[in-house]
């Protein structure tokens, strides 16, 4: 049997969800995401919330910014999780802001009872995605950059191990994405953040010519 990889954003690992994903057989790779919760492939993205979390973000107005990034995927899906009271929130607010996730972003909403529930289905899309559907998992999504420097740091947070903060250090220090390429260890290692095994391994990267 074949084995899905699921991308899950690494803020996701307390939810205890991805130690369901390894049960059912998934291939979990551990990120940290800029665009939704768990990717599937190279077109379909989830973003999963509570049902508390839903009713929260509607009213802060967060979701539907997270929509409008989440719907850079061909075929995003926001999966939420359980049924709870609404709080401060009204049925028509609920039911209005259903409606515009549906009808006006595009984006399908899957209700699942627990966290099982939820790991199953994310397990059962991935596999349907990536060997009926023959879609390759996406290797990096992000938002749109806004500038120069965001696309120096995304293309330093492409290194491996290396966040979007130590990102942000290593350009501090080497000015260059080109100085970074090129930097020895022990001058990487000064970083705060970047250990030794990391350095190496980046040298390693960098420097290890790919067998023909």
């Amino acid at each position: 049997m074949e084995n899905p990889i699921v991308k899950t954003d690494k803020r996701e690992l307390k939810s205890g969800i991805t130690r369901y994903l390894k049960n059912f057989g998934c291939i979990v790779e551990e990120e940290q995401l800029e665009i939704g919760d768990y990717i599937l492939s190279d077109r379909t993205a989830i973003e999963r919330k509570s049902f508390s979390d839903l009713i929260s973000s509607i009213q802060d107005l967060r979701l539907f910014s997270q929509l409008k990034h989440l719907c850079k995927f061909e075929k995003p899906i926001l999966l939420v999780e359980g049924f709870e009271y609404f709080g401060n929130l009204n049925n028509n607010s609920l039911f209005g802001a259903l409606a515009s996730i549906i009808l006006d972003f595009g984006v399908p909403v899957i209700w699942t009872k627990d966290k099982r529930d939820s790991a199953n289905f994310i397990y059962s899309a991935a596999k349907r995605e990536q060997f009926k559907n023959n879609r390759e998992i996406a290797i990096r999504i992000r938002k749109r950059s806004k500038n120069l420097e965001d696309e120096q740091k995304y293309l330093i947070a492409g290194l491996p191990s290396v966040s979007s903060v130590l990102a942000k250090r290593l350009l501090e220090k080497f000015k260059t994405p080109h100085k970074i390429f090129h930097a020895k260890k022990e001058k990487l290692i000064e970083v705060k953040g970047m250990g030794e095994k990391k350095a190496q391994r980046i040298i390693d990267v960098l420097e290890t010519k790919v067998a023909d």
